[in-house]
């Protein structure tokens, strides 16, 4: 299975297909608990997307953050979660984690492959750790991050390729929900160029 099929198409995953590397046979062994409504599920951004209507009792997200988080990140996950398996998918190494304490699991992929910044998959039954990567605020880094030199004047609007492939499915969500005063933190957070604010604001009108 193709690391960038859209989230609606695992919904349709046949028994021998994988997801993050596992099949949906070994997901629904492993996931054989009853799991709890997240607050992070309703969320806007990262979206966590439930995989009950194939028989899976997790969520599954898939998000990018910039790569100087990573540590953060996975100090957010917790040391609850210890490592019980990792295997490779795709060039990627697949972790898998099992917080004992509180019967829940959690299987991670974290590529650097692409955009220029580190892409979160995962799946997990807990829905502690979803509200806390939710609540932390996790920034999708801007477009002259992920495409170096890339001309502000041609983003947004019906792009293609890798362009509208981020947009669509990652920093259009993120950045879209932000309030003003937030896109002005974000801006200075990312050293955003008068050209690129001007850019980024015109999407907002459409």
């Amino acid at each position: 299975m193709s690391l960038f099929r859209p989230i609606k198409d695992l919904f349709k995953a046949a028994p021998g297909e994988k997801i993050i590397g596992y099949s949906v046979v070994e997901l629904t062994s492993i996931f054989g608990n009853a799991f709890k409504q997240a607050d992070a599920a309703k969320a806007h951004y990262p979206v966590f997307s439930s995989l009950g209507s194939v028989g899976i009792r997790a969520y599954y997200s898939n998000f990018v953050i910039d790569r100087s988080e990573v540590h953060n990140f996975r100090s957010v996950i917790g040391d609850g979660f210890s490592l019980v398996d990792e295997r490779a998918f795709n060039g990627l190494s697949i972790e898998r984690y099992r917080n004992h304490a509180a019967n829940e699991n959690l299987i991670l992929s974290i590529s650097y492959k692409e955009f220029n910044v580190a892409t979160v998959r995962l799946v997990t039954d807990s829905a502690e750790v979803m509200d806390l990567i939710t609540k932390y605020g996790f920034s999708v880094p801007p477009p002259w991050v992920a495409f170096e030199g890339y001309d502000p004047a041609w983003w947004g609007g019906e792009m293609q390729g890798a362009q509208g492939y981020y947009n669509d499915h990652y920093f259009g969500a993120f950045f879209s929900r932000l309030e003003f005063a937030e896109r002005n933190e974000f801006y200075t957070k990312y050293s955003a160029t008068a050209d690129w604010v001007l850019s980024l604001e015109s999407t907002l009108e459409r």
